[in-house]
Formats: C-alpha cells, sequence, structure tokens
C-alpha cells in the first residue's frame, strides 16, 4: 500500500500551500520576477517612508506623549516582524497569492486610516499601527513561501531579488518621508498607503494561482499516519531548529550595523555622511545582487555542494566588517565606507541563501509556518542584539576600539565566526562527495536542489489522498 502511494505521490504535481502546482518547473517570467521585486519594493518603502518618523509624527500631529508614542512604534515593529506567526492558519486558508494581496490591501486601509486625521487615545493608535505591521507581515510571509515553491534551480535567484527590492525600498522610504515631513506631515501615512496600493496592483502578475489550500481528506487506510501529518504541520523538527538558531548569530551582528551604528558613532560623524554609509549599502544591493547570486548559484551547483562553504566565508567577512565598524569613532568616513563594502559584500550571500534554507530544512512544517517561524527567531535575534548594542554603545566618554562601548562589535564578530563555522560543519555533513562523472542518473532528481540538501518531498499542504 505505501509503495503504491509513493508512486502515485511521485506522478502526481506537487502543489504549494497557495494550492500552486510545481510540478511543472517552468522557468519564472520576466512579468513575474518585476512583479515581486515592485511589490516587495514599494510596499517596503511605505513602510520605511513612515516607520522612522512615526513616533515623531505621533508627537508633534497627534499629541501623544514620547512615551505612548515609543508603545505605538514598539507595537509596529514587533507585529511586522512577529506577526507572521499568528497569521499562518490564514494564510494557509486564504492561499499564497491571496494572502499577498490581503497583507498589502490591508496594510494600505491601516495607513490610510493613520493619515485621515482622527483624534484616538494612544491605545488606539497602537492597534492601528500594530494592524499595519500585522498586514504587511502576512504579505512578507505569504511572499516567502511563494518563492521557496519556485522549481530548485530559481529559488535563490527568487530570494536574491526580494533582497534587492528590500533594499531598494528601505533607501527610498526614508526619504519619500522626511521630505514629506517637511512639507506636508499629514500626509506621511497616505504615501504609505499609495505605495501598498501599488503593491497591491502588482500582486496578479505574481506566480501562482489565486485558489487555497485543499482541506485534508481523511483517508480509510492510514489514518494515523494522516492525523500524524497535521500534526507535524505545526511542529518543528530538530534539524529546522538549529538551523533558524545557528543563523541568529548572523542577526545579531546584522544588528550592530543596522540598529545600533548611529548611536555608537554618536557625534564623531555627521549626519550627511553617515547617510552616505547606509546609502552605500543599498546602493551595493541593488547593483550587484543579481550577479552575486548568480555566482553563489555557481558555487552551489559545483561538484562538491558549496553551501558550508558559502555560509563561512560570507559570515568570516561580516565578522572582518563589523570589527572595522568597531574602530568607527576614529577611523574617520574612509574606513567606515570600506566596512560597508565588506558588510554588503557577506549580506549579498547570505540573505537570500538563509531564506532559500527555510524552506528547504523546513521538515514536516508548512513552507509558511517555517518562514512565520524563522522570522520569529531571527527577528527576536536581531531585536536583543540592537538592545544589548545600544546600552553597550551609547558612551561618548570612551571613544577606543577596545573600549566598553565597542564591546558589542567584537562579541557579534565572534558570534558571526561561529556561525560561519557551524554552518561549514552542517554542510559537510549533508554534501554528496562525489564528482559528477560518479553520480547516476538517479542520484541526480529534479527535487535535489542546488544547495546540496535534499528537496522536501512531502508538502504537508498537499492533500492526503489514497
Amino acid at each position: 500500500m505505501t509503495d503504491r502511494l509513493d508512486r502515485l505521490a511521485a506522478k502526481r504535481p506537487r502543489t504549494t500551500a497557495g494550492g500552486e502546482g510545481t510540478g511543472d518547473d517552468r522557468p519564472l517570467s520576466a512579468r513575474q520576477l518585476t512583479a515581486l521585486v515592485v511589490a516587495r519594493a514599494t510596499s517596503c518603502a511605505g513602510f520605511f517612508a513612515v516607520l522612522p518618523y512615526l513616533g515623531l509624527w505621533l508627537v508633534d500631529s497627534r499629541g501623544l506623549s514620547g512615551a505612548d508614542a515609543g508603545l505605538v512604534v514598539g507595537a509596529a515593529i514587533l507585529a511586522n516582524r512577529a506577526g507572521g506567526v499568528l497569521l499562518v492558519p490564514l494564510i494557509h486558508r486564504l492561499g499564497l497569492k491571496a494572502s499577498v494581496g490581503a497583507g498589502y490591501l490591508g496594510a494600505a486601509l491601516a495607513f490610510a486610516v493613520l493619515g485621515a486625521g482622527l483624534r484616538l487615545p494612544a491605545y488606539g493608535w497602537l492597534v492601528v499601527a500594530a494592524l499595519a505591521g500585522l498586514s504587511l507581515a502576512m504579505a512578507t510571509t505569504a511572499m516567502k513561501a511563494q518563492v521557496a515553491a519556485f522549481p530548485p534551480d530559481q529559488r535563490l535567484r527568487g530570494f536574491s531579488y526580494l533582497n534587492m527590492a528590500v533594499n531598494a525600498g528601505s533607501a527610498v522610504g526614508p526619504v519619500i518621508g522626511g521630505a514629506l515631513l517637511e512639507w506636508h506631515a499629514g500626509w506621511l501615512p497616505l504615501a504609505a498607503a499609495a505605495l501598498d496600493l501599488v503593491a497591491l496592483a502588482a500582486v496578479p502578475a505574481l506566480p501562482g494561482t489565486w485558489r487555497g489550500s485543499e482541506p485534508p481528506r481523511q483517508a480509510t487506510d492510514g489514518a494515523d499516519d494522516s492525523a500524524e501529518k497535521g500534526r507535524g504541520r505545526w511542529l518543528p523538527q530538530r534539524p529546522f531548529v538549529a538551523f533558524s538558531l545557528l543563523v541568529c548569530g548572523t542577526w545579531v551582528a546584522y544588528a550592530q550595523v543596522f540598529d545600533v551604528l548611529p548611536a555608537y558613532l554618536g557625534d564623531t560623524i555627521s549626519t550627511r555622511d553617515l547617510g552616505l554609509v547606509f546609502t552605500l549599502n543599498a546602493v551595493l544591493v541593488v547593483a550587484l545582487q543579481v550577479p552575486v547570486s548568480a555566482l553563489s548559484r555557481r558555487v552551489l551547483n559545483g561538484p562538491r555542494a558549496g553551501f558550508g562553504l558559502l555560509c563561512t566565508a560570507a559570515n568570516v567577512v561580516l565578522a572582518a566588517a563589523v570589527v572595522l565598524f568597531a574602530f568607527g569613532r576614529t577611523g574617520g568616513l574612509g574606513l567606515l565606507l570600506a566596512a560597508m563594502v565588506l558588510f554588503t559584500l557577506s549580506e549579498l550571500v547570505w540573505s537570500p541563501l538563509y531564506d532559500a534554507q527555510v524552506g528547504e530544512r523546513r521538515g514536516n512544517l508548512s513552507t509558511t509556518a517555517a518562514y512565520a517561524l524563522a522570522g520569529v527567531a531571527w527577528g527576536a535575534a536581531e531585536s536583543a542584539g540592537a538592545w544589548l548594542g545600544t546600552l553597550l554603545a551609547v558612551r561618548p566618554a570612551e571613544p577606543g576600539a577596545l573600549s566598553l562601548a565597542a564591546a558589542p562589535y567584537w562579541g557579534a564578530a565572534a558570534l558571526a565566526l561561529l556561525t560561519g563555522l557551524a554552518m561549514s560543519w552542517s554542510g559537510r555533513r549533508t554534501t554528496d562527495r562525489r564528482t559528477p562523472a560518479d553520480r547516476t542518473s538517479a542520484d541526480r532528481t529534479p527535487d535535489t536542489p542546488p544547495s546540496g540538501h535534499e528537496r522536501n518531498t512531502h508538502d504537508v499542504d498537499m492533500p492526503a489522498r489514497p
């Protein structure tokens, strides 16, 4: 009976959480990739147009106290980082493509309410901001699950385009928000709503169909197995948990640059020069993400699977960049620019690679649940790194790179190196060491992704049919 079911499953096209078939392995069209980039970039631009200025806007335009405004901003960030976990059942029911659209529509409505000129109590603003964060979390989680359902040879490419779009949006958004805050502050949330509507308009061109997952049917034979698989879709397995926790070291190092660096540098560098440093990151990502990802795919497709090699190299470069940032108080603008170049080269490798690995290591988890849970772990690691780094870094009387203020950077560099070593060991354990000439045609199946890890062969969102 089991053999017959396996043969039927092998012949049947797979479906993802959104009900989209992935069995044809057709290449993605330029229209689909453009839609991914436009939707992700414009939604990120809308979010980052508001987030950096939300506290100031609530105090000046809506009369909130600083403490209340801080709670509202914190609610928006927390909902955006961790809210995907709460919405996994809804995403499963709606399907991936419909969830992306619903998320962008919800965010547009929430931002429109923010900019409608209402006078709400503090908890009212908190609820609206949290709804905006939840809506964007829903769209982001569903979109990552969409990309994870791409053919194996296109998955890393898809995540690379998403990373490029995120950086483009996060670079443009604060510029838009800053200009509107000075020109017409009341339009700030409305601009974010308009950008989310642009993202919503790109959703129909995304890959896949609008239908949601089919509810699992109860099988007469093997009912216990079906029930066990149903429970397994919510329980992360050890390889997924280990991977998600190990790469938290990378996110702690990331936080020291994007969340702590302005506080650490303090008055030692002008705001204009600091903006130049962060703009360099966004420009390099947009310019280099596609060629760097193509090079990464060549390494992954090599005779010896290169996942461990890539992760180790990326984290070594990240550690070097973080150490250079530790000297930023005395090293000048040139040193900071050099450090940002190294940091960006590292990010170009590990950011899309980690996203692709979540889909490949998810085990019995649904794709949507895997990305939601990984988002919580990585968001928590970044938040913890940002909190501890800021706590220690704000020490204007200690300018030296060996001072206590610089300790978070040295600690983060050590964590990045440990993460690279752990990923290298993990890659060696799962690597097929034979050369292509030694591999038979049976070894190279369509379900073997470029990273050298075997693709998940039991999509938990596929109905269990006899």
